[in-house]
């Protein structure tokens, strides 16, 4: 419904004028029709006090009581009343025109107030007369018709009414609008509803106040505020909410959420599965420290543990600093061995060092991953979907362990302990006095996982195990045995290296073996994660040694070193002594069965055979005849164009130099070149001027005069040189 500015002024008693001033002020929504600026008012979107005036004008209009309604013979409620009395609501208007109960009861609210304020304006005491009004009303026989319609009383309530009433200045807002209105549909309009959603399904997830407050700030600046309660719009946020909380979580906090707690669940029938069928690998940051071998300082290390899916049973575990291949195949070769089969398929993480070539080879490559050499299938859980992999149910149920050590720090930022939250000095001090500063060892923390482990095998289960213990159902399943030797050879990496000075370099690490010596061609070497003392190396399926790490020597072994220093010095010289007496010979061969007789064949050709008497003296060098037609000038042409092309490339080479150094050592070449009087580009000119005025350059500005200098006459000399060897 809208509503003209005269008829908005009919209702209110006030001028076209007055009310053009007060909807400026409070912001009402309207709609210009016309260039006039004529104005249209929605009903819904004007103040409650106006909403009530109107209805009431209308109502008295229709039951012909308009002289009534502006002599002000009746109150605006008692009009109303009147007027529902003889003019029945239609069904359009039901929701905006209070029904008979809410009037009686807003009649009745008005009267007790009325009552009261005559109470409390008699001779005596207010206090004094405010609780005999209270227990007289209460009592039923003051104002018996007001008690059957409002029931017991406070004053705290009437004096609650009577600010309501002083702020408004309408009957209307007394009455009981509870219930009025389907709970967050009706109440609200299209458009506060989009502006609420728009403000709440925000990825920043802010509170519902915080919504609230900013939609009232957006409905403000447009118009169309209505004056409705701030709760009012929690309960409609609240309600859309729960009945579309999947939108609600997707759009709030992202698709992981969504997946916890809205997408439906797809249930295995673990039974289907025999053991050893499926087996899972992840990686969990242990929750306690433990002294890193290889920096030995306290460090929360990683376990890689393989859990077989039907039984619940840790197969196969390993802790390294991080979760690495190396890390991964001791626990997969474990596993295997406790399994006593090789399993069908692994179910793996997401992580970079279970989608490695090591474990899945890759297309170009035509050495196979270490899956498809085991004849093992592997599948890879969806991203961010824990559901799936039921190792991290187990690794919930091992913080059991972490918590009995006495370096632990916590599953979360919530369960830390004490001792390493701020300001916790004694509980600090306490950590100190009994761990006395000791932390577990590698070996101790196998040993106390390995006997928790044996513990969580032992206890029976529900679920898919129905009572049952992983230990049980893991040895009716488990296999007949498998070669420890055998799966450490199919678990080897593979990569492909070249011989180079008899050595093969893998990972950091160099190898020698005595038969490397004299190839330099690509090979493929077999190596263990576990055990790097080692390689076996293959050209093609031919096996050709194994080399084992090549140890390095004291840097001065005969005056410094030790005797086991001087032997392994000794060794390696002798080593070396024979390769090149093997080299040497196999030389001086080459030269006197092949070399020498072509050289001599060359000679003959040209005229210089066996019996010129220069030829028959060994060792000595047989000077070619010059020519008979030498033209000096073309001669001294050549010469200078091989001096301007080794100019050309040398001061390339300095421009080269120049690009690549640091600025300090920039500057220096710059100052070199120009001392020579080698024209310097622009850039480089813009670039020493900019480095002439920064801090560094100025600090030792000393400096950089004296090396201009030197430069200066170091060139000078040089040039001097070598104009005294041209004269000469």
């Amino acid at each position: 419904m809208q509503l003209t500015t005269i008829q908005i002024a009919q209702a209110l008693g006030i001028t076209n004028k007055g009310v053009i001033k007060r909807s400026n002020k409070e912001s009402w929504g309207y709609v210009t029709l016309n260039n006039r600026g004529d104005r249209r008012y929605p009903l819904d979107s004007l103040p409650r006090d106006v909403q009530a005036a109107v209805l009431t004008w209308q109502a008295a209009e229709q039951a012909g009581m308009s002289s009534a309604f502006h002599s002000g013979e009746l109150s605006p409620l008692a009009m109303l009343v009147e007027a529902n009395r003889r003019i029945p609501p239609a069904p359009s208007c039901a929701n905006t025109i209070l029904s008979p109960p809410r009037q009686r009861q807003a009649l009745a609210k008005f009267q007790i107030i009325q009552r009261y304020e005559d109470a409390l304006g008699r001779w005596g005491s207010k206090e004094k007369n405010r609780r005999r009004f209270i227990e007289g009303y209460n009592t039923g026989i003051a104002f018996p018709d007001l008690f059957e319609i409002l029931g017991p009383l406070s004053w705290q309530t009437i004096e609650r009414w009577k600010r309501q009433l002083r702020e408004t200045r309408d009957c209307f807002t007394l009455a009981d609008n509870r219930g009025r209105w389907r709970k967050g549909e009706v109440s609200l309009t299209e458009d506060q509803r989009k502006i609420l959603l728009r403000c709440a399904l925000n990825p920043n997830k802010p509170l519902i106040s915080e919504v609230v407050r900013t939609a009232l700030s957006v409905m403000h600046a447009r118009g169309i505020l209505d004056g409705r309660h701030e709760s009012t719009y929690r309960r409609y946020l609240e309600w859309w909410r729960d009945h579309n909380y999947h939108v609600w979580t997707f759009t709030r906090e992202g698709e992981k959420a969504w997946n916890d707690k809205c997408a439906v669940d797809i249930e295995r029938d673990l039974t289907l599965i025999n053991v050893g069928d499926v087996i899972i690998a992840d990686g969990h940051t242990l929750n306690f420290e433990i002294v890193n071998p290889w920096t030995g300082k306290p460090a929360r290390m990683n376990l890689i543990v393989w859990f077989d899916m039907r039984s619940n049973y840790p197969l196969g575990w390993e802790i390294d600093p991080t979760e690495n291949t190396q890390s991964i195949a001791s626990a997969l070769r474990r596993a295997i061995i406790a399994l006593g089969k090789t399993p069908q398929i692994a179910y793996l993480d997401n992580g970079k060092a279970f989608a490695s070539r090591f474990f899945n080879g890759q297309d170009l490559n035509p050495y196979q991953g270490v899956f498809a050499k085991l004849d093992i299938r592997t599948v890879f859980a969806w991203p961010y979907h824990a559901q799936s992999k039921t190792v991290e149910r187990f690794f919930s149920t091992f913080a059991e362990v972490e918590r009995l050590c006495p370096t632990y720090t916590g599953t979360s930022i919530e369960t830390k302990p004490p001792r390493l939250m701020r300001g916790e000095k004694l509980h600090r001090r306490l950590y100190d006095r009994l761990t006395g500063g000791r932390c577990l060892t590698m070996e101790e923390a196998h040993r106390a996982i390995a006997a928790w482990f044996d513990d969580y095998a032992r206890r029976p289960q529900r679920g898919h195990l129905e009572g049952e213990t992983p230990f049980e159902v893991f040895e009716a399943g488990r296999g007949p045995g498998v070669d420890a030797d055998e799966i450490r050879w199919l678990m080897m990496g593979v990569a492909v290296r070249t011989i180079r000075k008899s050595q093969i370099a893998l990972f950091g690490r160099t190898y020698y073996a005595p038969e490397l010596y004299g190839r330099k061609h690509e090979v493929t070497v077999r190596y263990d994660l576990r055990d790097p003392s080692q390689v076996y190396i293959f050209e093609g399926d031919t096996y050709i040694c194994t080399a084992p790490e090549k140890g390095k020597c004291h840097p001065s072994a005969t005056h410094l070193g030790t005797e086991q220093d001087k032997t392994t010095l000794t060794g390696w010289i002798e080593t070396k002594q024979s390769q090149k007496k093997e080299a040497t010979g196999l030389a001086r061969e080459m030269l006197e069965a092949e070399v020498i007789p072509e050289t001599r064949r060359r000679l003959a050709a040209i005229g210089f055979g066996e019996d010129h008497p220069e030829a028959s003296r060994p060792g000595k060098v047989i000077a070619l005849p010059e020519p008979e037609d030498l033209d000096e000038e073309a001669l001294y042409k050549e010469v200078e164009r091989r001096k301007a092309e080794s100019a050309a490339a040398q001061v390339k080479l300095i421009w080269r130099q120049v690009e690549q150094a640091n600025e300090v050592k920039r500057y220096e070449l710059l100052i070199a070149v120009a001392a020579q009087g080698i024209l310097i580009p622009r850039q480089w000119q813009q670039w020493m001027t900019y480095f002439e005025q920064t801090s560094g350059y100025k600090m030792d500005e000393g400096h950089w005069s004296q090396l201009r200098a030197e430069a200066a006459v170091r060139y000078q000399a040089q040039t001097n040189k070598k104009e005294m060897t041209n004269e000469a």
